[in-house]
């Protein structure tokens, strides 16, 4: 086991900042929100509310910095381990059928294994509405969840497997963290639970 997993493991609080992968542009968010569209946007649009309040933020270390460059994603890590964050969340969006959002900087710290540096995913299984950043009101479908059922929660597992089997994939013991936004989808439905049986034989 990775040195740095089994001293995470042994600690009583284990601190893990999720980590939003939208500040970077992307082809949907150009077509939705206008060219170059980044969470940056919705940061310099803030105002402030009342006396003392310093709005908008304006970023420190690293600037106004864009996730598809490696060197950003590397010192983001460094600047975690320093202050004591043990790993990152890296929030993944799968809308069934293959459809996706926001995956380009975590399937590259997947790929060329940096930063070295501890992490899980949490599915985000919701719907994306115009309604999020909207000024007029609307409430437009731009991207729905769905869950087509068998074959894409194998197709789904069949993607996050090398996620999983990667030695920086947070653990307790021999179990891997997956967390969801939305658990009452579960409750009801058969997500990932035939991949789910096959997970201990895979993993070995």
């Amino acid at each position: 086991m990775d040195q740095n997993i089994k001293n995470m493991e042994e600690k009583e609080i284990r601190v893990i900042a999720f980590y939003l992968p939208q500040f970077h542009p992307t082809p949907e968010n150009d077509q939705w929100w206008g060219k170059g569209f980044t969470e940056w946007t919705n940061v310099g649009k803030a105002k402030p509310l009342f006396r003392g309040h310093y709005q908008p933020r304006v970023p420190a270390d690293l600037g106004y910095y864009d996730l598809r460059v490696s060197e950003t994603r590397v010192e983001q890590a460094e600047m975690a381990r320093k202050y004591g964050i043990e790993g990152f969340c890296y929030w993944h969006y799968w809308f069934g059928n293959g459809r996706q959002l926001l995956q380009r900087p975590f399937q590259e710290v997947l790929a060329s294994g940096q930063p070295d540096f501890p992490f899980c995913l949490s599915w985000a299984n919701h719907s994306w509405e115009d309604k999020q950043f909207s000024k007029e009101g609307t409430h437009k479908m731009l991207m729905e969840q769905l869950y087509p059922g068998e074959t894409d929660e194998i197709a789904h597992f069949n993607y996050l497997l090398p996620a999983f089997k990667d030695h920086r994939y947070i653990r307790s013991m021999t179990n891997l963290y997956l967390w969801y936004m939305h658990l009452s989808v579960f409750l009801t439905r058969n997500v990932l639970s035939v991949c789910g049986r096959d997970l201990p034989k895979i993993m070995v």
